[in-house]
């Protein structure tokens, strides 16, 4: 009886031994797995860090050779800017200058032939008053000659008598009425005029019908 108590009692204390060794190789294992996969964690996010920084340190980093690329672009860029505002400016400058030129040429050519037309008036007035047909036929000889080279500046009379007046060609310094002429028209000539194609040389002086 005694020793079937003993063996009871040896029995549950073995159970008792036997149950805490059987559950601690579960938690070990649990705490193992835990272990593993916060290492796992940490190793991935240690390479997403270290990835981060490769980005950004690419990002950052530009190769030389495409700096001095850039840089070259620029000042190909500035270079030809600079040449087309000197093509321009020597355009401007071109056509400026063409200009005056032809400004200067025009006065020259007004100035010689304002000069010279005295001479014109003076045969002008010469046959008016000359008879003889000799004389009137050198002096028509001598008029015909200068109104050549007036035509070969490209010069010519303005029209008058006949033609309606026009304060832009005509400077009228008579008017009276007469009968069978409408008002407005130049009846007589005093002085010739002269015009070209950049304008009037010397306005007609002229007397006009009113």
């Amino acid at each position: 009886m005694s020793k079937n108590k003993k063996d009871k009692h040896s029995y549950v204390e073995q159970e008792k031994v036997v149950e805490p060794l059987a559950e601690e190789p579960q938690e070990n294992v649990c705490k193992t797995g835990e272990t593993e996969a916060t290492q796992a964690e940490v190793t991935e996010n240690d390479s997403k860090v270290n990835e981060s920084e490769v980005g950004v340190e690419a990002e950052i980093t530009t190769p030389p050779e495409d700096d001095a690329l850039e840089k070259e672009k620029e000042k190909n860029a500035s270079l030809i800017g600079m040449l087309q505002q000197l093509q321009a400016d020597f355009d401007n400058y071109r056509k400026r200058n063409a200009k005056l030129e032809q400004e200067a040429k025009q006065k020259g050519i007004f100035d010689a032939v304002k000069s010279m037309l005295p001479a014109f008036d003076a045969v002008s007035s010469a046959k008016k008053q000359i008879t003889d047909e000799n004389t009137l036929k050198g002096l028509d000889m001598v008029e015909k000659e200068l109104l050549n080279c007036l035509d070969s500046l490209d010069i010519k009379p303005i029209e008058t008598v006949g033609m309606p007046f026009d304060p832009n060609l005509h400077n009228a310094v008579v008017a009276e009425s007469v009968e069978g002429i409408p008002a407005g028209r130049v009846i007589e000539e005093y002085s010739a005029g002269y015009i070209s194609p950049n304008g009037v040389v010397r306005f007609a002086t002229v007397k006009i019908s009113k």
